[in-house]
């Protein structure tokens, strides 16, 4: 009865054995729903889901709840990772009916997949103003046969919603957008939903918005803007010292739940960690603080140790959940730890919050609500022996807890965020000048264009399986092939980037919207084709090829595709105008238009040592190429060969550059 004992997403296979008839998406599905004349009911999450496995339990594994769904309803599951369009469209929809959205999702459809009811979590009892499944059930079906004309109304008048939702307003003026004013304006809306008290964003569920606050860094560069740059720095050591982080383990949790960063959301989700690891090697190099590098160097272990696989790339995510048991894996009892640390248990229970009750349902999550130095003084004694004795505390406990069940993880190995990997690990080479990171990059980006890309050029979604890429793993590869190229100083990563995106321009672009469409056209059997212009956990594929373009047209002298770039800004202006916040990569890509991508061209026989230095180094938007040898190919090194032995860095813009200088340093001189 149940169609998922052979798929491949573990998500999938945890709903294998469900009494509920299931299918996975595709034609079988589709064509019954058609020739029988039944609705769909559409289920969407993903593996290491908390509240996905709590519905299952209560609802998908009762016999009864089961019965009903499989007469009524033609039954399918999709694995939001593996099919990131279709829960996208959805998600939509979800938020378009009921005005909020969430995982898992649960949305009715017509037999030719058009959304008339939707919900996220449904109890199995009615309370707290929600319904429950089996009256969600009752619901969508009563109506769907007894009322099909008003469900084909309504279904009418969602999906106007959502093409509305995707209609971009007519594109602005370059004059009407490109300027410090606008700039201003946009900063001044995200300041609006700063939480000055706690950092981040808002009063409610604090997710880590790495997008916005890479605008707040890079703007706080281009204008000095102090409230920007204590926001930034409010909210990332808010992030270090919370719940969010895993204080033993390393990773970040994919959100808290409260508005003082202290109980997670224990599921760790790579793209996360890929993600704030980037940020925290950029902060890193500008503020020089050890504790960015420490956080950073975790990261990254973090994603060694958990989720990489050995014959290569990275698995997608840690579940939330350890023997049925939420945060199990990361939660401790003041028992448990006063019998590991002795003497040592005081000082960092109270460091940490650990008390006997406890500070999560009668458990304890480590999260600490002051700094080490404080600290540190409030016991007299030093930072560094503050550190050296927290740091001994955390190896004994995590000695106790490699001893426990380890969550479960999804082993899927996801494309796009593969490639936000393998940009943070580049970047991470590029701070330190660990050879190590650079060894794991090249090593990843090897694999993700030996297995994913067809003998035709074009990119698979996953790993093992036909389903073909989407946008953002075109747009994540290019920007991870930059990023190795400004580290390396070998431009053959430019040329691969580049076949990527005359590939992605014949697959994704739509020349009347200005902007590259989420899907190919065959990958589409859903009723709206998106163009994915705003953000949610990862930044906006288009903003991310927008700004691929800005840089490729810089190294490669390709002034069409800076044009292009800027034409997408335009397109997309005013839904940045409107909400800069889930809109923010793009709020980065008009600072580069505002205030210029700054060219470092590094030329001379100690090229490659200072290009090193370079990328230690903060400078906001930039590309960098270097070479130790002439080389006229690309036209940011053309005809900079210096006379003599030297060395040479050229800051330019636009090709025009200012008199060269011998010293990384001096860059910061150059105005």
């Amino acid at each position: 009865m149940n169609h998922l004992q052979h798929e491949r997403s573990p998500y999938l296979r945890q709903h294998a054995r469900n009494p509920v008839d299931w299918y996975p998406w595709g034609d079988a599905a589709l064509e019954r729903a058609r020739r029988e004349d039944k609705p769909i009911l559409l289920s969407i999450g993903y593996s290491t889901c908390h509240w996905c496995h709590v519905m299952a339990r209560e609802s998908f594994e009762d016999e009864a709840v089961a019965a009903y769904m499989n007469d009524h309803f033609i039954n399918i599951k999709v694995d939001r990772e593996e099919r990131p369009g279709l829960d996208a469209l959805y998600m939509a929809a979800c938020e378009a009916i009921t005005g909020k959205g969430g995982w898992p999702l649960n949305v009715f459809l017509t037999p030719q997949g058009r959304p008339y009811y939707a919900g996220t979590y449904f109890p199995p009892e009615p309370g707290q103003r929600l319904q429950s499944w089996m009256q969600a059930l009752q619901f969508a079906a009563y109506n769907f046969y007894k009322n099909r004309r008003a469900v084909e109304q309504e279904a009418e008048k969602i999906s106007g919603r959502m093409e509305r939702r995707e209609r971009l307003s007519p594109h602005l003026e370059k004059e009407a957008l490109f300027s410090s004013h606008i700039v201003g304006q946009i900063f001044e809306k995200l300041q609006l939903q700063f939480d000055t008290a706690y950092g981040g964003f808002g009063q409610g569920a604090k997710f880590p918005n790495t997008m916005a606050l890479e605008f707040l860094m890079h703007y706080a560069w281009h204008t000095s803007s102090l409230p920007a740059f204590q926001q930034l720095l409010l909210s990332l050591d808010a992030m270090l010292m919370g719940g969010l982080r895993g204080h033993l383990e390393g990773g970040f949790a994919r959100y808290t739940v409260g508005r003082q960063w202290q109980v997670p959301h224990f599921e760790k989700m790579l793209y996360d960690n890929a993600l704030i690891g980037r940020l925290l090697a950029d902060i890193f190099k500008w503020t020089k603080e050890p504790k960015y590098r420490k956080a950073l160097l975790e990261a990254l272990s973090f994603l060694e140790t958990y989720l990489s696989r050995p014959g290569g790339g990275f698995y997608s995510a840690l579940d939330a959940e350890s023997k049925g048991l939420e945060g199990g894996y990361y939660t401790w009892n003041a028992e448990e730890v006063a019998d590991q640390l002795g003497d040592d248990a005081d000082w960092f229970c109270e460091f940490y919050n650990i008390t006997k009750a406890g500070n999560w349902e009668g458990r304890n999550i480590l999260f600490a609500t002051r700094p080490e130095e404080l600290f540190a003084a409030e016991k007299g004694i030093s930072l560094a022996d503050m550190e050296e004795f927290l740091e001994r505390c955390r190896q004994k406990l995590r000695m106790h807890q490699a001893q426990r069940p380890c969550p479960r993880y999804d082993d899927k190995l996801i494309l796009p965020w593969n490639a936000l990997v393998v940009t943070t690990y580049a970047r991470a080479y590029g701070v330190t000048g660990n050879s190590k990171w650079l060894d794991i990059a090249e090593q990843a980006i090897v694999f993700l264009l030996d297995h994913f890309r067809t003998e035709e050029g074009a990119l698979r979604h996953l790993y093992g399986q036909d389903i073909p890429a989407f946008l953002d793993g075109y747009a994540y590869l290019i920007e991870a092939l930059l990023e190795l190229q400004a580290v390396t100083c070998q431009p053959g990563w430019l040329i691969t980037a580049q076949e990527l995106m005359h590939t992605a321009h014949e697959l994704f672009w739509e020349e009347s919207a200005g902007l590259f469409y989420y899907t190919i056209k065959e990958q589409s059997q859903a009723p709206i084709r998106l163009l994915f212009v705003r953000e949610e956990d990862t930044p906006s594929p288009n903003a991310v090829m927008a700004s691929n373009l800005q840089q490729l047209g810089l190294l490669l002298g390709k002034p069409e595709w800076q044009e292009q770039s800027r034409r997408m800004l335009l397109a997309a202006g005013n839904k940045l105008l409107e909400a800069p916040l889930p809109h923010a990569r793009w709020g980065t890509l008009l600072l580069g238009e505002v205030y210029g991508w700054m060219e470092l061209a590094i030329v001379g026989p100690n090229a490659r040592e200072s290009a090193r230095k370079a990328n230690s180094e903060f400078f906001g938007l930039h590309v960098l190429m270097a070479s130790e040898k002439p080389n006229d190919e690309f036209p940011l090194l053309a005809h900079r060969w210096p006379p003599n032995e030297d060395t040479l860095i050229y800051v330019c813009k636009d090709y025009t550059c200012r008199q060269p200088v011998k010293e990384v340093e001096e860059v910061y001189l150059i105005d």
